[in-house]
């Protein structure tokens, strides 16, 4: 029996802390991206809407910090060794600190945009066959796009864990050495900030790095918008396999679904995806 309580108690400690370490980035999300849309908007969100956002960005965490402890080790279960493994270490751990800082940044930035390529994939294949859209939609159906409201339905961390953390582990694996925290928050936090209303301008490294501009087509309304932008890290995806749009300046369009109304209460956005359309 002591045996027993023990055992639960370390489950327990365990899945506290991990939803206590997931919950960091979003936090770190809204001091970095926030604020700015605060001061410099686009356009303005209701209270509302960041109060409806972060709550189902909290249920979200919650849930899938359970079902992705529950699936903790399945790379290690299979024990297939990667194809190919890249050592950052002697850039990380160099006594030189351009060195340090090319490593740090090929660490999270780098690996950040080769995993996009597989997202890349899923996303247009989310976008491609019913039954994946009717989770994906959750997140379309936003009309208030800002730095809180990048959730989507709590089933997209399992799609994102088969189709990109797997298949990535298998392919390629890494040994980065020491990455200074806030470098990983930045890449970690990048969803939040290219859904972000506020007016900020990345200039000519929009071509490389994803920013609100470009990810808001995505969401568009408009239908020559549709089916471009699928890229979350970087558009260079996108314009290798031919749907890219770059936003003209001043280009902002609405943003949403015609025909599904955003959810309005947990229970709403737990269940869209099984109702009949």
């Amino acid at each position: 029996m002591l045996a027993f309580l023990a055992d639960a108690y370390s489950v327990a400690y365990g899945l506290v802390n991990s939803l206590l370490i997931r919950l960091m980035y979003p936090a770190g999300a809204c001091f970095l991206y926030l604020l700015p849309e605060l001061l410099l908007p686009r356009t303005r969100n209701s209270l509302q809407s960041y109060l409806r956002a972060t709550t189902f960005l909290v249920v979200a965490i919650a849930i899938n910090t359970v079902v992705l402890k529950a699936m903790e080790g399945s790379t290690g279960f299979l024990d297939v060794k990667p194809l190919a493994f890249l050592d950052l270490r002697p850039l990380t751990e160099s006594d030189s600190l351009p060195l340090r800082i090319a490593g740090w940044l090929i660490a999270a930035l780098g690996i950040a945009m080769v995993g996009n390529v597989f997202y890349y994939w899923m996303h247009r294949a989310q976008h491609r066959f019913g039954w994946m859209w009717r989770f994906h939609k959750v997140h379309h159906s936003i009309t208030e796009m800002s730095a809180t409201a990048s959730y989507h339905h709590v089933a997209e961390d399992l799609f994102q864990f088969a189709a990109v953390t797997m298949p990535l582990s298998v392919l390629l694996g890494v040994a980065s050495g020491p990455v200074p925290w806030l470098v990983i928050v930045l890449a970690n936090t990048h969803s939040y900030f290219i859904h972000t209303s506020a007016r900020l301008n990345i200039g000519p490294l929009r071509y490389l790095i994803c920013d609100n501009r470009f990810h808001r087509i995505h969401h568009s309304r408009e239908a020559h918008h549709i089916n471009h932008n699928f890229g979350t890290s970087t558009p260079l995806w996108d314009v290798l396999f031919g749907t890219a749009y770059f936003p003209r300046a001043g280009e902002w369009p609405a943003v949403g679904l015609d025909d599904t109304p955003e959810p309005r209460t947990v229970r709403d956005f737990l269940l869209m995806p099984f109702r009949r359309p």
